[in-house]
């Protein structure tokens, strides 16, 4: 969902999602407004966590706890007037709940194969590389990640391109491996019937 930021996730609400198919919510760093077309695969997770009877003001993922004090304040407008320690507490709950989703990120991407860290962050950071792949003008990658001016995205994006500089100077300057010993490696990884059954193989391709 463009890029989501992790805090605004795990508060949104059935009452963020419109009639017509939208995801409408606040954003709370830079209390933009953003409203987003539903693709199918999020349709999808919404469907999976949708429970008959719910209230539209009850949250979306099971994170929160829809019938704590914090809850009862649901729009910005109503947020805002909260006592202050009751917001200190709903921001600690979303921190936990944020740290709770990257550690079973990194779960799954182990199972994955995904040796980096990954966390909420970084997947709000694979949108915008995904978009830039697709050459998605900034103007309107900035609009969709919700940043507050261009030149936010411009510095956003020159991270990806420096990366992949630094790849590609690292591709050019590449030290070539010695195929023999490429060879030697292989071959030593192999017991004595498979060394023997590799001989005989190139002896009949010969």
């Amino acid at each position: 969902m463009a890029g989501i930021r992790a805090g605004d996730l795990i508060q949104l609400r059935w009452c963020n999602i419109t009639a017509d198919g939208r995801l409408e919510y606040r954003m709370a760093k830079t209390k933009k407004d953003r409203s987003i077309f539903l693709h199918d695969k999020a349709r999808d997770i919404l469907e999976h966590y949708f429970v008959e009877g719910c209230k539209t003001t009850d949250y979306i993922f099971p994170l929160l706890d829809s019938n704590a004090p914090y809850a009862k304040a649901v729009t910005p407008e109503q947020k805002a007037t909260l006592p202050p320690e009751m917001i200190i507490k709903l921001n600690d709950i979303v921190g936990a709940k944020n740290a709770l989703l990257n550690k079973y990120l990194n779960k799954i991407g182990t199972q994955a194969g995904i040796s980096k860290h990954i966390s909420m962050h970084i997947a709000r950071h694979s949108f915008a590389k995904i978009a830039k792949d697709n050459n998605i003008d900034n103007n309107h990658l900035k609009n969709l990640l919700g940043h507050s001016n261009i030149k936010i995205t411009e510095t956003y994006m020159g991270n990806f391109e420096t990366q992949e500089t630094d790849q590609v100077m690292a591709n050019i300057f590449k030290k070539k491996e010695d195929p023999k010993a490429k060879l030697q490696a292989l071959i030593s990884k192999l017991n004595p019937d498979e060394i023997e059954a590799l001989l005989k193989t190139m002896k009949i391709n010969q």
